[in-house]
């Protein structure tokens, strides 16, 4: 929900600025070398510059053996980092399980993020400018940053809390198992599409469904809980099939 609030925020300037948009996750770019390799790479697909294309290549200094799993010699890491503000568009980098990220060796790859914005705001107009969103659960994330690295972060934090009645739980739930429309004008498709969502208004007006659901939410109303115990659900019944 938290990167749907984003994606919302972002698609607000989509049409005016055309952010590039960097997405990293702690738990797949876990190193610093996976998480440059990842940024060039969606440079490159985004604006197909080529002062990134080197980082793409099968024989870079940042590719990961699986044996060797230390960052990126100090000389590349802010190198590649400081050159993102001079790209065409604004940047606009989302650090998914930000928590994870500062487990990792000198906050190296954090350390280059923020000084850079910071060096942005205190540089000319010229550059397109240079965003850096920290998504975690943990509420004392900050606390895990270095002190470097927490002097070159803004502490602007937006906390969001969980969803407040069982209504909203059943809200999401229906947006998730809902299927979209298809754009391709197809008999059949639309004849499915319409007997899948009946049955799941009826799945949601089940009484056994309910009081199930009133139950979890009396216990956690974390709306996490709900979608694991309905994907394991799922998977008992393809099981079953």
């Amino acid at each position: 929900m938290l990167l749907q609030l984003i994606d919302s925020a972002i698609q607000v300037y989509q049409d005016e600025h055309k952010p590039i948009i960097i997405r990293l996750n702690g738990y797949v770019q876990y190193t610093d070398r996976l998480a440059l390799r990842e940024i060039a790479r969606q440079v490159v697909e985004q604006t197909g510059s080529k002062a990134f294309q080197n980082v793409e290549d099968d024989d870079n200094p940042f590719d990961d053996d699986g044996i060797d799993m230390l960052p990126p010699p100090p000389s590349h890491l802010p190198s590649l980092i400081a050159a993102l503000p001079s790209l065409s568009r604004p940047v606009v980098v989302v650090l998914d399980a930000f928590n994870i990220f500062t487990e990792q060796p000198r906050q190296a790859l954090l350390y280059c993020l923020l000084d850079t914005v910071q060096s942005c705001r205190a540089s000319s107009t010229s550059q397109k400018g240079l965003a850096v969103i920290g998504v975690t659960t943990r509420l004392d994330v900050v606390n895990f940053l270095e002190k470097r690295v927490k002097s070159r972060f803004s502490h602007r934090i937006i906390r969001t809390g969980n969803v407040l009645r069982v209504d909203d739980w059943l809200h999401i739930l229906g947006n998730c198992l809902r299927a979209l429309p298809d754009t391709a004008d197809d008999a059949q498709a639309s004849q499915w599409l319409s007997i899948w969502n009946r049955s799941v208004e009826i799945f949601l007006q089940d009484e056994t469904l309910l009081d199930s659901i009133r139950h979890m939410f009396g216990v956690s109303r974390d709306i996490r809980s709900l979608l694991r115990v309905m994907v394991r659900s799922s998977l008992c019944c393809l099981n079953d099939y």
